[in-house]
C-alpha cells in the first residue's frame, strides 16, 4: 500500500488560485516491464520528469519515450513502464507551478507483459497441435488444410488477446490465407506499424533439407515472437495502429505478405515493418559444443539514409541503453543498415517501408543442419539452445528489443519519421 501526504498548499480563504499539489508516495517499487500506476493530484497541469530506466505512460495510456510528460489539471493517475532491469532506480521529478517533489522507484523483477517463458509456451503449443502447416493456399500441398485450421485457431486467440478486429483473409481467387489482427491509433489511425513472420512451414520435399512438420526455426520462432508481441499490442494503447500478422506461403515466394501489401488501402500509410524469421537462437544463449557462436541480427531498410541513422540508434539504445545487454564472443548482438530480401520484410521493403527484419540463425554449422528439414524441431532447437531456459532466454531477449523498438517508432510524429524512401514518394 502507498502512503500518502499532501504537498504545496498554500495562501489564504481569499487566494483562490493556489496550486495544491499531492502525491501518493515518495517511494515506488515498480514491477520490470509491466504498467504500474501511481497517484498524483494537481490542481494544476503538472510535468513528471523520469531519470533512469523506464518509460512514462500518458492520460490516454500510451508508453512515452521522452523524458518528461505534462499532464491534465485533474488527472489523477500516471504510469510508468520499467525496463526489465531488476535492481536498477529511477527518480521521477514532479512539478506544479513553481513546486517540485520528487518520488525514487526501485525496479523490482516481474514476469513483464512480454517474456520469454511465455513465448516458449507458444512455441511449444505450435510446435505439439499445429504441425505441417504447408502453405495456405487452395490445391496446393494437401490442400493447406493443417495451416487454414491452424490459422482460424490464431484468429480466435488474437480476438481473446483483445485486437479490435482480425481476419484470416482470401484475397480475391489466391485464398492466401494471412492471419492480420488489427488495434485502431489513439492518434494517427490510418498509419500503421506492422509485425509478422511467416506461418507456413516448408513443406514435403522443399531443399535442402525434404521439407519439416515443426518447423520449429523456420518459422515457427517468427510466427512465436508475432504472437508474443501481440500479448502486448493488443492489451496496450498506441497512437498509431497496430497490426499484428502472420503470413501464408513465404516459402512459395512471399506470396501472403506481397498480397497483403498490394491489398493496403491508398489512404494508409505503412510507418514500419517489422519482420521475425528463424529467431530461436540469439543472446544470451551460450551455445553448447559443437554449436554456435548465436547473435542476434537485426538489419534496417527501406528509409532515408538519416532515417537510417534514426533506425539504428533506437536498436543500440535498446540494447545498450535500455536493456543493458553486454554480449560475448558467444552471443553478440550485431546491426546493421542493408537492402535485405530473404523473407517477407522483403514485400514492404520492395514498396518502400522502413523494414526492421530479426535473423539470428545460429551460426552457419548449426542453421544449415535443420533448414528445410525433419530435425527443424522443438527437441533440436532446445538441445541447441541448452536447454527450455535457455531457448526461453533467447526468446526474452527479442521480444523486449522488439517492444521497445515499436514503442520508439510509435513515439515519431508523421514528420519526424518518414518510413518510405525518399525516392518512392516522388
Amino acid at each position: 500500500m502507498l502512503s500518502s501526504g499532501l504537498l504545496g498548499c498554500f495562501g489564504s480563504e481569499e487566494e483562490k488560485s493556489t496550486t495544491e499539489l499531492f502525491v501518493a508516495s515518495f517511494e515506488l517499487s515498480a514491477p520490470a516491464g509491466e504498467l504500474f500506476y501511481y497517484t498524483v493530484e494537481s490542481n494544476v497541469d503538472y510535468r513528471i520528469e523520469i531519470d533512469g530506466a523506464g518509460f512514462l505512460v500518458d492520460e490516454n495510456g500510451v508508453v512515452r519515450d521522452g523524458e518528461n510528460w505534462t499532464y491534465p489539471a485533474g488527472f489523477k493517475s500516471p504510469g510508468l513502464f520499467m525496463h526489465p532491469v531488476p535492481g536498477e532506480f529511477a527518480t521521477l521529478n514532479i512539478t506544479a507551478g513553481e513546486m517540485t517533489e520528487s518520488i525514487n522507484v526501485s525496479v523490482i523483477d516481474a514476469a513483464g507483459i512480454v517474456n520469454g517463458q511465455s513465448a516458449y509456451d507458444t512455441i511449444d503449443w505450435l510446435t505439439t497441435d499445429h504441425n505441417n502447416r504447408w502453405c495456405g493456399k487452395g490445391s496446393i500441398h494437401d490442400g493447406g488444410e493443417n495451416y487454414a485450421a491452424s490459422a482460424e485457431t490464431m484468429k480466435q486467440h488474437l480476438l481473446d488477446i483483445g485486437f479490435d478486429h482480425v481476419e484470416v483473409t482470401e484475397y480475391e481467387e489466391d485464398y492466401l490465407k494471412d492471419v492480420v489482427a488489427y488495434n485502431y491509433g489513439e492518434v494517427y489511425p490510418d498509419e500503421w506499424i506492422v509485425v509478422g513472420g511467416h506461418f507456413d512451414v516448408a513443406y514435403a520435399l522443399t531443399p535442402p533439407g525434404g521439407g519439416t512438420s515443426e518447423g520449429a526455426n523456420d518459422d515457427t520462432s517468427g510466427s512465436t515472437v508475432s504472437l508474443e508481441m501481440a500479448e502486448a499490442l493488443g492489451t496496450m494503447n498506441f497512437d498509431h495502429t497496430v497490426v499484428a500478422a502472420l503470413w501464408a506461403c513465404e516459402e512459395e515466394g512471399l506470396l501472403g505478405s506481397l498480397a497483403f501489401v498490394d491489398h493496403i488501402p491508398e489512404n494508409i500509410t505503412v510507418k514500419a515493418y517489422m519482420n521475425f524469421d528463424m529467431v530461436s537462437l540469439n543472446y544470451p544463449i551460450v551455445p553448447p559444443p559443437g554449436y554456435g557462436p548465436y547473435d542476434l541480427g537485426i538489419a534496417v531498410a527501406g528509409a532515408s539514409d538519416e532515417n537510417h541513422t534514426v533506425m539504428l540508434d533506437w536498436i543500440e539504445s535498446a540494447v545498450v541503453d535500455e536493456l543493458q545487454y553486454s554480449p560475448t564472443s558467444q552471443n553478440e548482438i550485431h546491426w546493421s543498415a542493408a537492402e535485405s530480401c530473404a523473407s517477407d520484410h522483403c514485400s514492404f521493403f520492395r514498396e518502400g517501408y522502413a523494414t526492421f527484419n530479426f535473423f539470428s540463425a545460429g551460426g552457419d554449422a548449426s542453421f544449415w543442419q535443420e533448414w528445410h528439414s525433419g530435425t527443424d524441431n522443438l527437441d533440436f532447437m532446445e538441445a541447441k539452445a541448452g536447454g527450455e531456459d535457455g531457448l526461453a532466454s533467447g526468446f526474452n531477449t527479442l521480444v523486449w528489443i522488439s517492444l521497445q523498438l515499436f514503442i520508439h517508432i510509435d513515439n515519431t510524429e508523421p514528420d519526424e519519421f518518414q518510413g518510405r524512401w525518399v525516392e518512392s514518394t516522388e
